[in-house]
């Protein structure tokens, strides 16, 4: 099991463009009330600079590490209950449009 840390292989992700989040089958995005920014944050001040879940100081990539290590996204909620479901739903459902993006070009 991964465990967070400021420190070890995951990396802070490279910087996205732009692109609406799906939600629901509604899209979510810079330009309309629920920003991608509700749901994440980075800040040099906040775990080195890493892309967190706002209001936690938990890495982006300690749940795909927690993911890749076998976890459940039930065992990461309970493991770090500052984080949302909603949060992981939106952060998935945003990965997976982006992922769709890059295979159609």
């Amino acid at each position: 099991m991964a465990i967070p840390s400021n420190q070890g292989s995951w990396r802070t992700p490279a910087s996205r463009p732009a692109t609406p989040l799906i939600i629901n089958k509604k899209p979510i995005g810079m330009d309309t009330a629920t920003p991608l920014s509700h749901i994440l944050e980075r800040s040099p001040d906040k775990v080195s600079g890493a892309w967190v879940f706002r209001g936690t100081r938990v890495p982006v990539a300690a749940f795909f590490e927690n993911l890749k290590d076998g976890a459940s996204i039930d065992q990461f909620l309970e493991w770090f209950p500052g984080v949302t479901c909603a949060q992981v739903e939106a952060l998935l459902d945003y990965e997976l449009m982006a992922l769709n993006q890059r295979l159609a070009s």
